[in-house]
């Protein structure tokens, strides 16, 4: 495939990784920072622009949008005016009306468009939608997202807002805790309501950089869920005791399923792992399917797509789906975003 890509930041890079690691080419970058832009196609030997509309003028086979959240709406919209395939990074854009709009435009173009949750590639995540599917009547869950933010990140946060009010800046829940709702809502279904929800900050961060949220939700089917982020400096908590504290939880009549997810940019050192608890054969099982990088895993499946093969990955009414999840929680717990 050729892939061109629209944000040469942090997140480009991994991208980037994946693409080069898999063979195919990267044509052209684009980012409004010359020097980010040159930066990324040195490393990836690839042509730059600050120009969208000048890599959207060209041919490609998917068109990469891994610019900052705010700017999914807009860039992604003309990507799909452009006549491209697109891969948006998430949060599909920063609100639902927005995402409305952008599911809407994608349905008129027939434009394939997929939305960038790649944590639903890893193969155990998979063998967790098994495992969700044999405990029987859903009665609960936990959604668990923390990680390891040191002390020290947020005089630099509040400092930046401080002297750029305006900047396109998310907290914990949106940057972190979206995966998560990705995956709750594949595993256990719709919401029917949120319940209760509280955002906290730290001083000179409000209302862009959360660094605390909780919400209750009650599904369709019935069930409680409760939803916990944070990032906060504890570095020998979790799974592998390695500060990064993240799960999924769905506890039924027949059994408990927990999937504990791992840090994203340790592909080669750590896998998710699959649990569950059977009550009817009173047995416990565990799947790990080994090391894999979610990105690389991600663009596989959308070369298969692209060839027409049915895959996981997140189309709109799904990305449409958090994002109107997201603004509700918000809501509930009285911030304006």
């Amino acid at each position: 495939m050729k892939i061109n890509i629209i944000g040469a930041g942090n997140i480009a890079d991994y991208h980037g990784k994946a693409i080069r690691a898999l063979g195919h080419e990267i044509g052209i970058v684009a980012d409004f920072n010359e020097e980010s832009a040159r930066r990324f196609a040195e490393k990836y030997g690839c042509r730059w622009t600050t120009d969208t509309e000048a890599l959207l003028s060209e041919q490609a086979d998917l068109v990469t949008v891994a610019v900052p959240n705010a700017f999914h709406f807009n860039v992604a919209t003309q990507a799909i005016a452009a006549g491209h395939a697109v891969l948006c990074e998430k949060p599909m854009t920063r609100s639902a009306a927005h995402s409305s709009q952008l599911a809407e435009q994608v349905r008129e173009s027939g434009r394939p468009f997929f939305v960038g949750y790649m944590k639903r590639a890893h193969p155990t995540v998979q063998k967790f939608k098994e495992y969700a599917g044999r405990i029987g009547s859903m009665k609960s869950g936990l959604v668990r997202v923390y990680h390891p933010m040191p002390e020290s990140s947020w005089p630099l946060i509040s400092g930046h807002l401080s002297q750029h009010p305006d900047a396109p800046m998310d907290g914990v829940f949106v940057n972190s805790g979206s995966h998560m709702l990705d995956l709750l809502l594949q595993f256990a279904g719709p919401v029917k309501k949120v319940l209760a929800a509280r955002m906290q900050y730290r001083e000179g961060c409000y209302p862009k950089v959360d660094q605390m949220a909780h919400a209750l939700l009650e599904m369709e089917n019935g069930a409680s869920i409760i939803i916990e982020c944070g990032w906060l400096p504890l570095s020998g908590v979790g799974k592998r005791d390695n500060g990064w504290d993240e799960l999924i939880e769905l506890r039924g009549e027949k059994g408990l399923a927990t999937l504990h997810t791992t840090w994203w940019e340790r592909p080669q050192f750590e896998s998710p792992v699959a649990e569950l608890w059977d009550e009817t054969s009173k047995t416990k099982e565990s799947f790990n399917a080994g090391m894999f990088d979610n990105f690389q895993e991600e663009y596989r499946w959308i070369e298969k797509a692209l060839s027409g093969e049915q895959t996981p990955l997140a189309d709109v009414a799904e990305a449409l789906a958090v994002d109107r999840l997201i603004d509700d929680i918000f809501t509930a717990a009285g911030i304006q975003v």
